[in-house]
């Protein structure tokens, strides 16, 4: 199986030994691997960012509430993932990848 766009997935915290929170997958078509290993972001409890709101869900739904961590960027390997646990409608996605983009803006100079 292969994850797509925007699918949740349980897998390594690249913090933490032996945890395994959820992870969203916001990569295209276009990454250079695809299906091997994934780009994400992580999802966390602790209240910094983005919210999915139950409008957002497309399949599933987190047990606890959960918040996008846009600068919390991985790339793990597809043997690393548990499973799929959700996924979530394309503009929450795009909104997540706004964000990240703005984190790799160049800084204006002053």
């Amino acid at each position: 199986m292969s994850y797509r766009r925007w699918d949740l997935v349980w897998g390594p915290d690249q913090f933490k030994s032996g945890e395994n929170p959820s992870m969203a997958a916001p990569q295209n078509d276009t990454h250079p691997f695809g299906g091997e290993e994934y780009m994400t972001v992580t999802l966390a409890t602790t209240p910094r960012w983005g919210i999915p709101e139950d409008a957002d869900w497309v399949a599933d739904e987190m047990a606890r509430r959960s918040y996008a961590s846009p600068w919390a960027v991985a790339s793990p390997k597809h043997a690393a993932i548990v499973r799929r646990q959700g996924r979530l409608e394309e503009s929450f996605v795009q909104t997540v990848v706004d964000a990240l983009g703005t984190y790799l803006v160049p800084p204006t100079e002053e």
